[in-house]
């Protein structure tokens, strides 16, 4: 079975051209246009690895990692962070508990061999 991604990006251009180009890697995907939206998502079904913009309307980023650090069900699940904001200026980058923080704009390629490279972690169990 296919390693499952969740997709929270607000921008519907990047959010589509982020699922075709991970689905053409080989991963299922659903996608969410926040965080709120990403946690009803989790709760349907679990995702193995999730992908989300740090900025969006609704819920952002900071809040999402932070739910899912706080879901005894979920804490595990990685999570990549986009962000446009610099790494350095990413306020609280570490309270963050991302997995991996990725500048945008990011090359498809390396998000492809990150998520691939985290799911050995997982599996590996750490």
């Amino acid at each position: 079975m296919a390693p499952k991604v969740l997709i929270v990006e607000d921008e519907p251009e990047l959010r589509t051209a982020l699922r075709v180009r991970l689905s053409a890697s080989g991963f299922a995907c659903e996608t969410a246009g926040n965080g709120k939206e990403a946690l009803a998502a989790m709760q349907r079904s679990r995702p193995d690895v999730v992908v989300a913009d740090l900025l969006m309307p609704v819920m952002d980023g900071y809040a999402l990692c932070r739910r899912i650090r706080e879901d005894q069900g979920l804490a595990d699940v990685p999570v990549i962070v986009l962000s446009a904001v610099p790494r350095h200026a990413i306020e609280g980058a570490e309270s963050l508990q991302a997995s991996r923080i990725m500048a945008k704009p990011f090359d498809a390629r390396e998000l492809v061999k990150v998520i691939q490279a985290l799911l050995r972690e997982a599996a590996l169990g750490g």
